[in-house]
């Protein structure tokens, strides 16, 4: 009978090491997607490090105040508050570190009725995946996409929009969404 109970506590001292080690695994886990995920936060702001590697072609109207990685309150005007680029160029977003990432928000400028022809590409590793292209695209739009590993978006402005051949971004977000099931 002694003997029962004491495999027993064995038993049950080795089952729950073994609960308190999984438990530490689990949280290392999640500590880690948390990181690579850029902490579910926006990855393309100034805090984050990103940088516009397309800058010498792309133009910022109103200076810094034209950046869409801003997180200020925008004052938009017709030719103040936003990042553009020309007819056959883009818009580059590089990240300052690679990250897994499932979103990308993007706010084109609407203070006129017009549409956007833009193709949008993810890069990893020099490798372009397309993720998104439209003829119809205006005013603030998510693009949602299987996790993938980021460093760097490409806004290529196809055939500028219904009014000019400009591409307008007033303000631009990626970051990583839990997905709810629900």
């Amino acid at each position: 009978m002694k003997w029962n109970k004491y495999i027993f506590s064995v038993i049950l001292l080795l089952f729950n090491f073994e609960l308190v080690y999984n438990q530490a695994c689990q949280r290392r886990e999640a500590r880690l997607k948390f990181i690579t995920r850029g902490k579910y936060k926006n990855v393309l702001n100034y805090n984050m490090g990103a940088l516009i590697s397309s800058k010498v072609i792309n133009g910022f109207s109103g200076g810094n105040q034209g950046s869409c990685y801003r997180d200020t309150i925008y004052t938009i005007t017709g030719g103040y508050g936003f990042t553009a680029s020309a007819l056959g160029n883009s818009i580059i977003f590089d990240l300052q570190e690679q990250y897994q990432l499932n979103t990308l928000k993007i706010w084109f400028w609407d203070q006129s009725y017009r549409f956007y022809t833009i193709k949008i590409y993810l890069i990893y590793n020099d490798v372009e995946t397309i993720i998104y292209e439209s003829t119809l695209v205006q005013s603030i739009t998510t693009i949602k996409f299987s996790d993938q590993s980021v460093q760097k978006f490409k806004i290529y402005n196809e055939n500028g929009n219904t009014q000019n051949t400009g591409l307008h971004i007033i303000k631009a977000e990626a970051y990583y969404k839990l997905q709810t099931n629900m």
